[in-house]
């Protein structure tokens, strides 16, 4: 049995979501569907960018060492 249409567990930085949720008076779920490509509207790429640079910037700042 091929099993390659199971989707894989992603951990969500839930700082950023709901962040881009308030930002954009939608709905976490929807902001995750954006993400992955679920739905389409014109502005989803640029909500997808600005998750991963939220995502990177937060996690450069929990892990800093200099604190």
């Amino acid at each position: 049995m091929d099993k390659s249409n199971k989707k894989s567990n992603e951990n969500w930085n839930t700082s950023a979501l709901n962040a881009l949720a308030t930002k954009y008076s939608f709905t976490s779920r929807y902001i995750k569907q954006c993400i992955t490509g679920e739905r389409t509207p014109i502005f989803a790429d640029r909500i997808k960018a600005e998750y991963i640079e939220l995502k990177k910037n937060l996690d450069n700042l929990l892990n800093n060492d200099k604190l």
